[in-house]
């Protein structure tokens, strides 16, 4: 049975969307082991540790972005600051549930991040060199 072409779309959609997802949180993954490791060896302050946690969520965005638009092929900077935003949500909400409080200088360096490297992202995701298949 043809799928139609509304379906067609949704299923490019949550593709997309999936794929996005998983790149950002491997990406984030890998940054988190990697500053991990460099913390067990050497003793680093609370300030490098937050420094380190940054540059791992502005990877992930980058590459949750950058994927997202490549995908799509067109209108990388929406698709960009899309993916940054549903990103600093999770953040956001995931910070107020188990830290129970808002810290503005954490909300404004953390929005700034993810708004830069998503927007990069997303720009540089859709002028990337295509796969010929």
């Amino acid at each position: 049975m043809r799928k139609s072409a509304e379906q067609k779309h949704k299923d490019e959609v949550i593709r997309t969307v999936v794929t996005a997802v998983l790149s950002g949180i491997g990406v984030l993954s890998v940054c988190l082991f990697v500053f991990g490791e460099i913390a067990v060896k050497i003793d680093l302050s609370d300030g490098i540790m937050s420094v380190m946690a940054q540059i791992s969520l502005a990877a992930g965005c980058f590459a949750a972005a950058f994927t997202a638009a490549k995908q799509r092929g067109r209108k990388g900077l929406l698709s960009g600051l899309c993916c940054g935003g549903i990103a600093f949500a999770v953040i956001f909400l995931l910070g107020i549930i188990f830290a129970g409080s808002f810290s503005v200088g954490g909300f404004i360096s953390k929005i700034l991040a993810i708004a830069a490297c998503s927007a990069a992202g997303g720009m540089l995701g859709v002028n990337s060199k295509k796969k010929f298949r």
